[in-house]
């Protein structure tokens, strides 16, 4: 009897031995880690000023996190002070917290101190940490409109030692306006053609993984053209500004698409790109817009996302262009201001925006006409005709920019209508309910019997 209870006892260990392992044993605990781009930031700045919380909470897929603070211009990514705090902070912090293995978030520039990490996993930070300490958790990468290598705005930038008239939103990316400092310096494209090639950032073109570690890419083609929509407006519109025009000047890219800041052949150098949407420029890549980071969400948790190709929606606006800002769609009489009485709107009808013939109406209002898009600076232009502005000393002049009248012309010209560095609202924002903005667009004086640019008051 007291045999058969020490053999069921026996039996009954060995079980739970087998079965219900400790809780030690069978608890993982994955982690998410954001890494910031160029610039000097604090945890608390990256976390308010930087990612937002709003947009951590979506990408973090519900698992632990910590946002890293650490000097990212005035060090380099390859630099002992760059990459040494994002070890001194993962370390004790994945120790607290019983971290077992680790996603890796960066944006633009956080992607060097990474990939540093990634290709010397023996160095050492200021404080004693083995950086692969950290590499050894690391289960995937996901960069954000990662610059592997570098961008003609780097070059531009600390040749000149200027930033000519981008807005100054976009010099934020750049660290806040100290140009020569050494990220921005690392960033130049002849840099990082040999950081690339002889062994300081580790990845190679064409790899989806560095040092056994899966990587994912998220970027941008292009900067959305409709900045009178909510596209453009998602995460602040004076960005989709600044961006927009660097864009247009080439300095994103030489020779490829790009999001304003970082070019296609830079952020897809190697990595598997999960997104690559012509709507989400540089600054909306970390502030989750268009849906990123409920994808970048999904890939932290591994479950199914559709492929670039497939991630299609809904424009998020019906009517594009100045035809939100300034009812420029709608025909009819109106008020030309500059002359006290009325001109006749050309306005853009289902029809016209249906033709074959160049309306330019609807160039503004709908971003194309014909076959046509904006923005051009062709010839075709009817904007750029100067037998329709014979009130006029100039063409539509870029002195025009911020001028306080959205000026069709512009939008035609550029894509936006906007004072460049300004901090305030732009020309072509769209009034709020009630209220009112003016907009210069060519309409048909019947006084003089001609086509002139006139400025009339639309209301909202």
């Amino acid at each position: 009897m007291h045999v058969f209870q020490r053999t069921g006892l026996a039996l009954a260990t060995a079980w739970a031995a087998l079965f219900c392992p400790t809780s030690q044993a069978q608890t993982t605990v994955p982690g998410v880690v954001f890494i910031h781009g160029t610039g000097d930031q604090t945890v608390s700045s990256a976390t308010t000023g930087y990612w937002t919380q709003s947009s951590i909470d979506t990408m973090r897929g519900g698992r632990p996190y910590l946002i890293v603070g650490y000097p990212g211009a005035t060090c380099a990514g390859f630099s002992q002070c760059s990459w040494g705090p994002i070890v001194d902070q993962i370390v004790p912090w994945a120790t607290a917290n019983k971290i077992t293995s680790l996603t890796l978030i960066t944006h633009s520039n956080g992607s060097s101190p990474v990939r540093y990490m990634l290709g010397h996993t023996g160095a050492i930070s200021a404080k004693g940490n083995s950086v692969s300490a950290v590499t050894s958790k690391i289960s995937q990468v996901i960069f954000s409109a990662p610059d592997l290598t570098g961008t003609p705005l780097a070059d531009k930038v600390t040749t000149s030692g200027s930033f000519l008239n981008i807005a100054n939103s976009v010099v934020e990316f750049f660290g806040g306006g100290s140009y020569n400092n050494p990220a921005v310096l690392q960033q130049r494209q002849d840099n990082m053609r040999v950081y690339n090639s002889d062994g300081t950032f580790a990845g190679t073109r064409g790899a989806t993984s560095v040092g056994g570690k899966p990587i994912s890419v998220v970027r941008g083609s292009k900067v959305y053209a409709n900045l009178f929509s909510s596209d453009a407006h998602c995460a602040g519109y004076l960005y989709s500004v600044g961006l927009k025009a660097a864009a247009l000047l080439g300095w994103g890219s030489f020779n490829a698409s790009t999001d304003g800041f970082i070019g296609s052949d830079s952020s897809g150098y190697f990595g598997n790109i999960i997104i690559d949407d012509e709507r989400l420029n540089h600054h909306q890549s970390r502030r989750s817009c268009h849906n990123s980071g409920v994808i970048i969400g999904k890939k932290v948790l591994n479950t199914s996302i559709p492929a670039p190709s497939e991630q299609t929606w809904t424009p998020e606006t019906n009517v594009q262009a100045a035809g939100l800002a300034c009812n420029n769609y709608a025909s009819g009489w109106a008020l030309d201001y500059m002359k006290n009485y009325n001109v006749w709107k050309y306005g853009c009808s289902d029809a016209q925006a249906r033709g074959t013939a160049l309306e330019p109406d609807c160039l503004i209002s709908y971003g194309k006409s014909a076959g046509y898009s904006i923005p051009s600076t062709a010839s075709w232009n009817p904007f750029l005709n100067r037998a329709y502005y014979p009130s006029w000393t100039e063409v539509c002049p870029d002195s025009w920019h911020g001028d306080g009248i959205c000026d069709a012309c512009l939008v035609a010209k550029y894509g936006f209508d906007a004072a460049v560095g300004s901090t305030g609202a732009d020309d072509c924002v769209m009034a709020p309910r009630g209220g009112s903005n003016f907009c210069g667009s060519l309409a048909w004086d019947d006084v003089y019997k001609r086509h002139d640019y006139s400025v009339v008051e639309a209301l909202h």
